[in-house]
């Protein structure tokens, strides 16, 4: 997230820039913190979710698991709307439904 703030430091409406700020209430797909419902990452294109942290390229989903965008490794395993660890076959995250 990149928020612009000019030289005199004050956050008023007229000099923050929310230009990179992505809606998140109009994504169709973001998948939720299971535990939560926090919203974690967002559909941004095709199959490549980003962190609502940074930004960032987080993962991609191929045939139902959810791949690390670093390594590649199986994340999370698709069964419905759920997310399953790949690992303890724990529920993560589940996909809101707009």
């Amino acid at each position: 997230m990149v928020l612009h703030v000019d030289d005199s430091q004050s956050l008023s409406e007229s000099s923050v820039s929310f230009a990179s700020i992505p809606d998140l209430s109009t994504r169709a797909h973001c998948l939720c913190r299971f535990d939560t419902g926090t919203v974690f990452a967002y559909l941004e294109r095709g199959h490549e979710f980003l962190r609502t942290s940074d930004h960032e390229l987080w993962a991609t989903e191929r045939d139902g698991i959810l791949l690390s965008a670093r390594s590649g490794r199986p994340l999370a395993y698709r069964r419905g709307r759920v997310y399953f660890a790949a690992d303890t076959d724990e529920p993560l995250f589940y996909e809101r439904a707009v």
